[in-house]
């Protein structure tokens, strides 16, 4: 039986107690915190994320820790959320914790074993995202994996006051082409 959780350098995996310690300290760095999310940045200890960790309603939300095949590191986290089961569509958010491990593909590698799982194993028919139109990194990494724009939020987010268009993108199952090996 194939592990559809696990891709040739990456696992998706429970979280650990002790991860969120580490994750914390991600929520730490400026550019983080402000690509992750449209909400005002701000430091969250171990404690406090594992507490939200906790409190998800495991009908609707699928998160999963990001952790390397070869040495067992945590790099990141991806969850699919907000799941309307009668619709079968779904939100996903994305992240890759430390600067050193950004461009080395993971957040392909991640975002593919979720998109896989949501749709061959949820059976979800489609799934959605919004993400900020200064980050052009994730946007590279969600075209590259399929994922069409489908709106924007006209200049929806403030930073350093200026303003900033939130894009929504989506991907539909039929178009979902894994753009790793999956076992």
């Amino acid at each position: 039986m194939k592990n559809i959780l696990a891709g040739p350098r990456l696992t998706l995996s429970v979280p650990r107690p002790e991860d969120f310690d580490e994750i914390s300290d991600w929520y730490t760095e400026g550019n983080f915190l402000r690509n992750l999310d449209t909400a005002p940045a701000r430091p969250l200890s171990g404690e406090a994320l594992e507490q939200t960790y906790r409190n998800l309603d495991q009908n609707t939300e699928y998160y999963f820790h990001v952790r390397t095949q070869e040495d067992d590191r945590l790099i990141g986290f991806v969850t699919l959320y907000n799941i309307d089961w009668s619709n079968q569509i779904s939100q996903l958010a994305i992240a890759i914790g430390d600067p050193a491990d950004r461009g080395h593909g993971y957040g392909t590698e991640a975002l593919n074993l979720m998109l896989n799982y949501g749709f061959n194993e949820l059976n979800l028919y489609k799934v959605c995202l919004d993400v900020i139109a200064t980050n052009h990194a994730a946007i590279a990494v969600y075209q590259n994996s399929g994922f069409e724009f489908e709106g924007t939020n006209k200049l929806a987010v403030k930073r350093d006051g200026a303003r900033y268009d939130l894009y929504s993108m989506g991907l539909f199952a039929s178009d979902f082409q894994p753009r790793i090996k999956l076992d």
